[in-house]
């Protein structure tokens, strides 16, 4: 997959699903940053993808 092709779903995938997300912004409130962003890096679907996509950029 080329590298451009790659940011560019990931970006729109970011853009689409995680810009306004209302669980992120909950979980920011209540647990913190650090536990939100971890949420979304292993627990969330959209979070999962965008972790794969970023596996090609490596």
């Amino acid at each position: 997959m080329k590298r451009k092709k790659v940011i560019d779903e990931v970006d729109e995938l970011f853009m689409t699903y995680c810009k306004d997300c209302l669980v992120k912004k909950q979980l920011r409130i209540e647990r913190g940053k650090t536990k939100a962003h971890r949420f979304c890096i292993q627990e969330c679907t959209i979070g999962e993808k965008i972790s794969r996509y970023g596996k090609h950029l490596t």
